[in-house]
């Protein structure tokens, strides 16, 4: 027989944001532990909002499965004679397990038959096993920010307030964080607060949904989504082409936050259509949790709020969110106006008072930081005049509308208000335009820079910040990033990338250093490593094993654009059918060559045709010397797969002079041209991969 388990997890509201990952979290640890439990079930899912996390276990069996384990014993012939009966030391045997004859059984090892005792333990009733497995599901749970509460020593997001555990029609009891488990819940946090009994899980849902709460969070996204289609399409009929402008992260935030959403529409006067647009979105979003309403690329002067409830008295919800947008509106246009009395250039000099970090100094030391490395980085680039001048122009502006009022209202805003002041104040447009994108991506999107200036310019900036934070100790640990490095340094790696700029990530960190006036290596060294992270990120979301990825990070990744194609060489040469076979050869190659650099032979670059003496040895070195010159035009090219093709045409050769030839003579001078004739077939080699880091056994 078979029930439902049921967990409810009533808390103080969480953030939004973590609310689908708790989700996850708690679907993926609780697979776990009923196959660890040995419990049988149809299906496993979670649902809930800020205000409650739900386990839903479907066709959960009534009792665990038996366990059945084999405990190894001595050799069979201490134990049963010929004839299959107890010997004197085979009847201690299963006195001191406490086993019968019938208990044991006999298997073949390579070492010989040896006994085993077969031991069955009986499952538990799964009402029995439920409390242990759910105080250990709750408590494996982890977030990056946790809270302790009371006089408990448990650790959550926020305070546990109650909890719901039933299997079937019985109550699962438990505690934890000073609560006791119980069939009692909440429903809406307004319209139904009081607590009230559950008798079964199969009334749980539509008990709920009764007392206004929809509990599955893709049911309510469909129904924020409808509810956005509708109220936009009465728009149509006034002349607009109304949509909602997409918002992924502002939708998830509601999806989790109301448990109830009814959406609304609202208006605003017009005149402020002339804010410009980001400000315009960052009151309704940021303050007010409102959706914008587009046609097209022109706002229009609705918005789209969600309350959490029913419609009930929705005329004074529009009212008054309409009430409080105006006052937000207001002030920013008065901040607007404001703003655009003292220009952008003479705005620089307030960033002296403006602190990054108190190791790093203000922002003005930063910015004037930017400014020389967006034109050394021009320069390297092989950019004309003019682009040079217009980014650093742009490097000195872009971190000035930091000291304007609407961006210490709307720090998020930074770079958007950029392009607005500078265009204000008649700047050049790819300036003003490059301020914008230095920021980029914006609002979790994808969008990278479009303009050289704005690439160079996000470049350096985030390069900045990466050498100053290592520098000054401010590196990732676990979790916590406080200052988002990883997602900054997955964006220096993708702008490389996308611009398909051919540049070392040591010099990028090299000329950083050195304005800071820092030469420290360990800085940089840990950095590397860091980017390097990066990297294996990104070639195993290209499909990369892991043994690939550190042959082709061994010998290098300061190029990133030549760190891709010889992944994708490499990556595609494994997909041969004679792969294996070809890097055995090569393997071959480089190992007998480490073991040359550990015992100090010095390799020579030169091969002497006379110290040739066996055929084998010849004809490796002719071989060779047919395809060197094309091999290395091709690694010049970049050509990798194609370089690495031809150089397995060398694979039969290769096993044919190692079965041959002794490279490790006594005669110390055949030794030394045998190894130079290896190296001069492996250094090519090197250039795409280190290939004794592939597991190809």
């Amino acid at each position: 027989m078979s029930e439902t388990a049921l967990l409810e997890i009533g808390v103080e509201e969480f953030p939004p944001s973590c609310v689908e990952e708790t989700l996850a979290q708690l679907k993926e640890k609780a697979e776990e532990l009923f196959v660890e439990f040995r419990l049988d079930y149809q299906k496993i899912a979670t649902y809930g909002s800020s205000r409650r996390l739900i386990l839903w276990v479907e066709g959960l069996s009534s009792r665990q499965r038996e366990k059945i384990e084999k405990e190894m014993g001595p050799p069979k012939a201490m134990v049963l004679n010929e004839k299959g009966e107890l010997t004197r030391s085979g009847e201690r045997y299963l006195k001191a397990k406490g086993a019968r004859i019938e208990d044991l059984g006999v298997e073949r090892t390579k070492k010989g038959e040896y006994v085993y005792i077969r031991r069955q333990t009986p499952g538990e009733r799964t009402e029995n096993v439920l409390p242990l497995i759910f105080v250990q599901l709750i408590s494996s749970l982890r977030f990056s920010k946790s809270m302790r509460w009371g006089r408990e020593k448990f650790y959550f997001e926020r305070p546990i307030r109650y909890l719901l555990a039933i299997f079937g029609k019985k109550v699962i009891k438990f505690k934890i964080a000073g609560v006791t488990s119980d069939r009692k819940t909440v429903g809406h946090r307004y319209l139904s607060p009081r607590p009230f009994c559950i008798e079964s899980p199969q009334e749980y849902l539509e008990v709920l949904r009764r007392r206004w709460v929809i509990v599955d969070p893709e049911e309510r996204k469909r129904r924020i989504v409808s509810q956005m289609k509708r109220i936009t399409s009465s728009l149509r009929g006034k002349g607009y082409r109304a949509t909602v402008l997409e918002d992924e992260e502002l939708l998830k935030e509601m999806i989790y936050l109301a448990e109830y959403p009814t959406l609304f529409l609202g208006r605003f006067d017009r005149r402020f259509l002339s804010l410009p647009f980001p400000i315009l979105r960052a009151c309704l979003r940021d303050y007010q949790k409102h959706f914008s309403v587009v046609d097209g690329d022109r706002p229009l002067p609705y918005f789209l709020g969600v309350r959490e409830g029913n419609r009930k008295h929705i005329k004074e919800v529009v009212e008054g969110n309409q009430r409080v947008l105006k006052a937000r509106l207001t002030d920013a246009e008065f901040f607007f106006e404001e703003d655009k009395k003292i220009p952008l250039d003479q705005r620089v000099p307030l960033l002296k008072e403006v602190v990054v970090q108190k190791k790093l100094g203000s922002y003005y030391d930063k910015t004037m930081r930017l400014v020389k490395l967006a034109g050394k980085l021009a320069s390297c680039l092989g950019e004309d005049e003019k682009v040079k001048r217009r980014v650093e122009r742009a490097a000195y502006l872009c971190k000035a509308d930091i000291t304007t009022q609407v961006v210490r209202e709307f720090p998020e805003l930074q770079g958007m208000m950029g392009r607005e002041y500078a265009l204000y104040f008649g700047e050049d447009s790819t300036v003003a335009q490059a301020i914008f994108e230095h920021k980029m991506p914006y609002f979790n999107q994808e969008e990278f820079p479009k303009t050289t200036e704005g690439a160079i310019l996000a470049l350096v900036d985030r390069v900045d910040t990466l050498v100053g934070s290592f520098w000054a100790g401010l590196i990732p640990s676990g979790s916590e990033d406080p200052w988002g490095l990883r997602r900054e340094a997955q964006i220096v790696v993708n702008i490389i990338l996308q611009r398909n700029w051919k540049i070392s990530l040591d010099y990028l960190i090299e000329e950083c250093l050195k304005l800071y006036g820092k030469k420290e290596e360990s800085g940089k060294s840990k950095l590397k490593d860091f980017f390097r992270t990066r990297l294996i990120n990104l070639l195993r979301d290209k499909g990369m094993k892991v043994d690939q990825i550190r042959a082709v990070l061994k010998v290098g990744f300061e190029d990133l654009q030549d760190v891709l194609k010889r992944a994708e060489a490499l990556y595609k040469a494994s997909l041969r059918e004679n792969f294996k076979e070809e890097v055995i050869a090569i393997i071959r190659v480089m190992n007998i060559l480490k073991q040359a650099v550990q015992r100090k032979i010095t390799i020579s670059e030169e091969v002497q045709e006379e110290l040739l003496t066996e055929k084998e040895e010849r004809d490796l070195y002719f071989c060779w010397k047919k395809i060197e010159e094309r091999v290395n035009l091709l690694l010049r090219d970049q050509r990798y797969l194609e370089a690495y093709k031809l150089i397995t045409l060398l694979q039969d050769p290769i096993h044919r002079f190692f079965d041959k030839v002794l490279v490790m003579s006594e005669d110390e001078k055949l030794r030394a041209n045998r190894l130079s004739l290896l190296n001069r077939i492996r250094n090519p080699l090197l250039r795409i991969a280190d290939f004794t880091e592939l597991q190809v056994k």
